[in-house]
């Protein structure tokens, strides 16, 4: 593998591995599981993941096709008109406080974020599971935006987190 490939392939997994410990460590952003009713019984009370939504390699043919279904630039727009709107509300990651509309129109004037720069999110869920009927039932209750790092030359470095939000009960 040359130099390139592994330290890109090296930070990929440290940004994931970032991720992933700080998430265990987020306090809980929703009701828990008991609010929560579906068939069967319930397999993750709060599960915390990332979902890659943008592909960066445009020979990466399978994570192309995986994601051929996704309007991810609408989805993107969608979060943003739901806060200018005041029909969802923006917190900080780093501290699970509000964001204000202020503070979200200062995120999207930074030199280094763009909406089209949101290439992943973080879910946090609850999984039902009814082993009877096969029938697998996720309620989210957050959803983190987070936009690419990139070094100077333009390779990505990671993901920074720009904000989530509580989806409403």
């Amino acid at each position: 593998m040359n130099n390139k490939k592994y330290i890109k392939h090296t930070a990929f997994i440290v940004v994931c591995f970032f991720f992933v410990f700080n998430a265990c460590k987020q306090k809980q952003t929703s009701s828990s599981s008991t609010d929560f009713k579906a068939p069967g019984h319930c397999i993750a009370d709060t599960i915390i993941y990332p979902v890659v939504i943008k592909n960066l390699d445009s020979l990466d043919v399978w994570t192309e096709q995986c994601l051929s279904q996704l309007e991810r630039q609408k989805f993107v727009d969608q979060i943003f008109d739901a806060i200018y709107k005041r029909k969802a509300k923006a917190y900080s990651y780093f501290n699970n406080e509000e964001m204000s509309i202020s503070d979200i129109k200062a995120l999207e004037e930074q030199a280094d974020f763009s909406r089209d720069k949101i290439g992943k999110l973080q879910f946090w869920e609850t999984w039902h599971f009814d082993e009877e009927q096969l029938i697998m039932t996720k309620k989210v209750h957050a959803i983190l935006l987070a936009y690419e790092f990139l070094t100077e030359e333009g390779e990505l470095r990671g993901y920074k987190a720009a904000f989530y939000i509580k989806m409403k009960e």
